[in-house]
């Protein structure tokens, strides 16, 4: 009984793990976002394009790109782990929203989410957009990752319509 129950904890570590951290795009969504001139984002932080046809050929670009801080010691806030998202683009769009998570390593339990920065939201503007999201300190070395949440819409008579994307860094040690 008690091998199956330990069985059981490893196999649903294993699957929250998986589940929490594939965040970039499967080979089939990502082959769909080729085929529609999506840029590959499965491979980084890679920028996002929007595009307008001007006429004789020209093409009017914005890009955008979304980044996430390393969890780091909280410099404001005394036994924290900060961790930052931030969205921007080169010229104003219809609406940018930037959030960002921060996941602790807990033991035999994997990844959990411990904080969340509240949504960055605003119209008409390239940004940047920053979400600040925050962890008590354990007293002891922990492992932490950030993710960032981004999300884009065009302004009127660019394509594609809207873009969300994540970012992710590695797992950080902090010892705070």
């Amino acid at each position: 009984m008690i091998r199956y129950r330990k069985l059981l904890a490893a196999l649903a570590t294993a699957l929250i793990a998986v589940a929490s951290f594939a965040i970039a795009p499967t080979a089939s969504a990502q082959a769909a976002n080729t085929r529609a001139g999506l840029p590959d984002i499965s491979k980084g932080n890679a920028p996002i394009v929007f595009t307008k046809s001007t006429g004789l050929g020209t093409l009017d670009v914005i890009t955008c790109t979304g980044t996430s801080d390393y969890p780091h010691n909280s410099s404001g806030t005394p036994s924290a782990v900060t961790g930052k998202s931030r969205s921007s683009c080169t010229a104003p769009v219809a609406q940018i929203r930037a959030q960002a998570e921060l996941w602790r390593y807990l033991e035999g339990y994997g990844y959990v989410q411990t904080g969340i920065g509240s949504l960055a939201v605003d119209f008409n503007v390239q940004g940047p957009l920053t979400s600040t999201a925050y962890d008590i300190c354990q007293g002891r070395l922990a492992y932490w990752v950030t993710v960032g949440r981004h999300t884009f819409f065009a302004p009127p008579g660019y394509s594609p319509p809207s873009i969300s994307f994540n970012t992710e860094t590695p797992p950080v040690g902090v010892n705070c």
